[in-house]
């Protein structure tokens, strides 16, 4: 499933209260998917990584405390449990009256002893007295294991059948049109998702013998590409060129760069399409040209800029739906129809417009019979 079908299918199953399980590579995104659905529901979210324990540590170092008998006056002595301070910020999250998403990452990337400890707070929400809070949801994730049938390089600590019958599976697989989407709104560098647009494969590409790329990687990337075109004279290329080979690989690296530098060509702007009286015929061969995935970035971004412009009350919102009309004629028909329902979905403010304007109705139903 891609991102946004996985997020789907996490909100259902804890809607029934049980344990959805995110199975999904390294950097693909199941970190930023649970930060967006404590978002979307306003949830408190509180992250514990299985990888970074230690045996013992979540369940709390044990302490002695005295206690008088109830048949004698003897002292007696008992264990009792320092919390962890991940399961005290949730006490503080529910004193609040807060909704807790507790997200478990890493869950088969630690100790056996520790993966025993976090199933004990999973599957029977306690641990060494502690016990989690009616208002406490928990996510839990993993990377893929080669004892599912595909050959991965994780060092992996597999659950045993029982408990893996406990939790409901969704796998996760990189999408790059969803992480375009996600890449516009994130204000990832342009160039960055010009490549990627141009390069789909890149976005998650295992390279033998070296760096993996993942989405993280592209983000990383980003930041350090806004950093490296502000300091072009301070930074030599050799060494941007080490910092992106050790994000994504040799191989990438040097596409990346080569990319940057070499005239390949920008993507149709907002400007190229809304420029004089009609739609200059230079962009109509253009789009005819251009790939399914650039054509997809392209309509993305000029929506984006259109729905900012009908938000201001723009008083030509009239003459930009004509002329984005006149635009999306040119596109293949089905991307055509996909853009158009993505107007529907996403874009609000262009949609209100859209949908009262005659041309545009009857272009989707024409195009939609032509695929029938």
């Amino acid at each position: 499933m891609n991102f946004s079908d996985t997020l789907k299918s996490v909100y259902l199953v804890l809607s029934i209260g049980e344990v959805p399980l995110i199975v999904g590579e390294s950097g693909i995104g199941k970190t930023a998917l649970a930060k967006e659905i404590a978002k979307e529901n306003n949830w408190s979210l509180i992250v514990i990584n299985g990888n970074l324990l230690k045996e013992g540590e979540i369940g709390g170092l044990p302490t002695i405390e005295s206690y008088t008998g109830v048949k004698d006056d003897h002292e007696k002595k008992t264990t009792v449990y320092a919390v962890h301070h991940k399961l005290r910020e949730i006490d503080e999250e529910i004193a609040q009256g807060k909704t807790v998403l507790l997200f478990i990452d890493e869950i088969n990337r630690c100790e056996h002893t520790v993966q025993q400890e976090l199933m004990n707070l999973i599957l029977n929400r306690e641990i060494n007295g502690y016990e989690l809070p009616e208002g406490v949801k928990i996510l839990a994730a993993m990377n893929p294991s080669s004892k599912y049938g595909s050959d991965f390089d994780y060092q992996v600590v597999d659950m045993d059948a029982a408990q893996e019958n406990r939790f409901v599976w969704l796998n996760m697989e990189p999408d790059y049109n969803q992480w375009i989407d996600w890449a516009l709104e994130a204000g990832i560098e342009q160039k960055v998702i010009e490549f990627i647009s141009t390069f789909p494969d890149y976005l998650h590409k295992v390279n033998e013998d070296d760096i993996r790329a993942t989405p993280r990687s592209y983000e990383r990337i980003s930041g350090i590409f806004k950093i490296y075109k502000e300091s072009k004279d301070s930074i030599p290329r050799s060494v941007f060129l080490n910092v992106i080979r050790g994000n994504v690989g040799k191989l990438i690296a040097e596409e990346f760069v080569t990319f940057i530098e070499s005239d390949y060509s920008s993507l149709i702007s907002f400007k190229d399409v809304f420029s004089g009286d009609s739609l200059s015929e230079i962009i109509i061969e253009k789009i005819k040209k251009e790939s399914h995935i650039r054509l997809y970035l392209t309509a993305k971004n000029i929506l984006k800029t259109l729905e900012s412009n009908m938000k201001s009350h723009d008083s030509n919102s009239t003459y930009y739906i004509e002329r984005f009309i006149e635009f999306l004629k040119a596109y293949p028909v089905d991307l055509m129809i996909g853009i158009m329902k993505d107007i529907k979905n996403s874009y609000h403010e262009v949609y209100k417009y859209a949908i009262d304007d005659e041309a545009f109705v009857n272009l989707y139903f024409e195009s939609y019979s032509l695929i029938r």
